[in-house]
């Protein structure tokens, strides 16, 4: 996070500043800590920070190995390469003694403020996200990092295995929120139908419309799972406003009409009356008599 703060345009979309505690606790590292954590941070600079969380399959693997190996990054034997190692084993020590206590006392007060919402809506969630997407679990758990920096967005989910990534320090993941972004971050590992569905809608009616081609959302599947999960909580605890809805994703990162379209389409399909193929279908077939300029938006992947 301190490198990325440093280097203002690789926060992306948001810009990603230290707070002023974390900025403070540097005047108390010793000399020696100074000189290793300066040189831990220039690291990152030039080798990591360009490198995308999502799609990278090298950082995906590093993210992996890294979790599964827990606090053992001092043993050295961590399949990651050698010199992203060396640099761990020097700065963990100095990162566990001056920042990881406030870091993780933050983690476990969000946790705690999560927990009872978890307890009281979790089966559910569990059993209608299911049935909706018509896959199973991606996971028995699935693991969910809570860390004070994820990403630009807030959170991410990395595939097979599916594993969750969120910030507890991003305003948007607060509060009733952060129960809808891990069901969000989770549902990333269930996807696999509504892709495939809006696939074969989308190319059944392009072949229909050879002289008229299509401009379809690559993201698509994704305003979906934003509805979904966001339209889920909001049933379930009363007076809340979807992520979406709450930070202006319909406007932003998706096109005006498309939140009114997948309503219409796609929640006949989560109340149980329509087929998942049919409503996709249709979605899209709406999408298309638009016209060029309301169908193409801005092919964001928006926020997660």
């Amino acid at each position: 996070m301190q490198a990325l703060a440093s280097v203002p345009e690789a926060g992306k979309r948001k810009p990603v500043s230290v707070s002023n505690p974390d900025s403070d606790e540097l005047k108390n590292l010793s000399a020696e800590e100074k000189a290793i954590w300066s040189a831990s941070l220039d690291y990152y600079r030039h080798s990591m920070i360009s490198r995308d969380l999502l799609f990278d399959h090298g950082m995906e693997e590093i993210k992996n190995k890294l979790e599964d190996s827990e606090s053992a990054i001092e043993t050295g034997s961590i399949a990651i390469p050698g010199d992203l190692r060396l640099v761990l084993q020097r700065a963990a020590p100095i990162y566990r003694k001056h920042w990881w206590p406030k870091h993780e006392a933050q983690n476990q007060r969000w946790i705690a403020a999560l927990n009872p919402l978890i307890q009281k809506h979790a089966d559910s969630l569990f059993t209608t996200l299911t049935t909706i997407y018509e896959e199973p679990w991606p996971g028995n758990p699935v693991r969910v990092d809570a860390v004070v920096y994820a990403n630009w967005a807030g959170a991410y989910t990395s595939l097979e295995p599916t594993r969750v990534t969120v910030s507890t320090t991003d305003r948007s993941n607060q509060g009733t929120a952060a129960l809808e972004v891990i069901f969000h971050e989770a549902s990333h590992g269930m996807m696999n139908k509504v892709i495939d569905a809006l696939n074969d809608a989308e190319q059944t009616l392009s072949s229909k419309r050879k002289n008229n081609p299509i401009e379809f959302r690559r993201d698509l599947w994704h305003e979906v799972l934003f509805y979904t999960t966001g339209e889920l909580v909001r049933q379930r605890v009363p007076g809340y406003v979807p992520y979406a809805d709450q930070n202006g994703l319909w406007k932003r990162a998706f096109t005006g009409s498309d939140r009114a379209l997948i309503e219409r389409n796609w929640k006949p399909h989560m109340n149980g009356s329509e087929e998942l193929q049919q409503s996709l279908t249709k979605l899209v077939e709406e999408l298309a008599t638009l016209g060029p300029g309301a169908r193409s938006g801005n092919n964001s992947p928006g926020d997660h």
